[in-house]
């Protein structure tokens, strides 16, 4: 074992900036899908999509088992060779979701579907008024994040996995 470390050792001084970089995002890529693949094996049923069929559980237990192994594999990997690990500030997560989804509301707005085609007016009686609830409850999400800090001071998440 000790061979191998020096191994790693030497792969860890040979790893430039760039490659590390590189890596590091290819793990949380494989970090992400595993998490997902994880997390959906019971099931998800949003309301614009849903996974049909089901894994009998002793087929979920093997796979969360290796999932857990390439898990384990890939913090090997980021430890042995040194890879960073992204922070991210809660709060600018947060804010960046709600810029997408203020961006995604805007665009569904009636005057913003003219490119499909002419809206017909029932439908933009219909769609402007419940997009403009959504964007009203929008507004009342941004205004409670400063409210939500504690203390000023950022707080690590307790339940991470490896």
């Amino acid at each position: 074992m000790a061979e191998g470390r020096n191994m790693d050792s030497d792969a860890r001084h040979a790893l430039s900036p760039a490659h590390a970089g590189a890596l590091a995002a290819r793990m949380l890529i494989l970090e992400e899908d595993c998490r997902e693949i994880d997390h959906n094996l019971d099931g998800f049923h949003g309301i614009f999509r849903e996974c049909a069929g089901q894994i009998p559980e002793a087929t979920k237990e093997q796979i969360r088992a290796m999932l857990v192994e390439i898990l384990v594999k890939v913090a090997s990997i980021k430890l042995d060779l040194g890879l960073p690990k992204q922070t991210v500030d809660l709060e600018k997560l947060i804010e960046s979701r709600l810029s997408h989804i203020w961006v995604t509301l805007h665009e569904s707005r009636s005057q913003s579907l003219h490119g499909y085609g002419a809206v017909p007016e029932k439908l933009k009686d219909y769609l402007d008024p419940r997009v403009e609830e959504i964007l009203g409850l929008l507004a009342g999400l941004r205004e409670a994040l400063p409210k939500a800090k504690l203390d000023g001071k950022p707080r690590r998440a307790s339940n991470e996995m490896l």
